[in-house]
């Protein structure tokens, strides 16, 4: 009988063995995939992610505002290269429209004109004087500037008033005005190019050759 007990006892525990076995198999099964599949399965979404973006980060850039600005300063014309009396001026010429425009003191001067002029004004306006004089010539070229208006442009050579359109225009701290100003005020030739602007100076006038009176008959 004690025989049969043990002989029973241990095919209890070999069948609870067995069992155990079995169900720790199964977990086994049923684990986790291996931490090299967890890492491709994690890797895959990050991998997308760039590639989605690359598309909006390029549209977004060709549609840049700072582009369209660039391409506008490409467009802007710079002032025209100007040599007055075979001497090159620092300011250039400039153009509005079909009008040449010339520095008015710096052309003035290398003309051989002398330069002066006052500035007065209060907070609402402000006027200012640009002389220019010569041997016994005297040019007074005046305007007022309100609101960032230019008003009551007025020019005068020896007290009598110069016969062009009166225009005046403020560029790097230059006043411009019509190259007829010049050629009305000063008896200059102007002459313009693709590139550039030339002044030339007045031609010398010839002194009349004086004529020797014929002797009459009876002289």
């Amino acid at each position: 009988m004690r025989a049969n007990k043990k002989a029973m006892l241990a095919a209890g525990l070999l069948m609870g063995a067995a069992v155990l076995t079995g169900c720790t198999a199964d977990t086994k099964q049923a684990s986790t995939p291996t931490p090299q599949a967890a890492q491709q399965a994690t890797a895959q979404p990050e991998t997308a992610k760039p590639e989605t973006a690359k598309p909006q980060t390029t549209a977004g850039a060709q549609a840049s505002p700072a582009t369209d600005g660039e391409a506008g300063d490409e467009e802007t014309s710079a002032p025209l290269s100007l040599t007055v009396d075979e001497k090159k001026a620092e300011a250039g010429a400039i153009t509005e429209g079909d009008m040449v425009m010339l520095p008015l003191i710096e052309t003035g001067e290398l003309l051989g004109w002398k330069p002066g002029g006052e500035e007065t004004g209060d907070e609402t306006q402000t006027r200012r004087v640009i002389t220019l004089e010569k041997d016994e010539s005297r040019i007074t070229v005046s305007w007022t500037v309100s609101d960032n208006t230019v008003k009551g442009i007025t020019w005068q050579k020896d007290g009598l008033l110069i016969p062009v359109d009166t225009k005046i225009t403020t560029q790097a701290g230059s006043v411009y005005v019509p190259s007829a100003f010049f050629e009305e005020a000063m008896d200059v030739r102007v002459v313009r190019t693709e590139k550039s602007v030339s002044v030339k100076p007045p031609e010398p006038k010839d002194t009349p050759e004086t004529q020797p009176q014929e002797a009459g008959e009876n002289g």
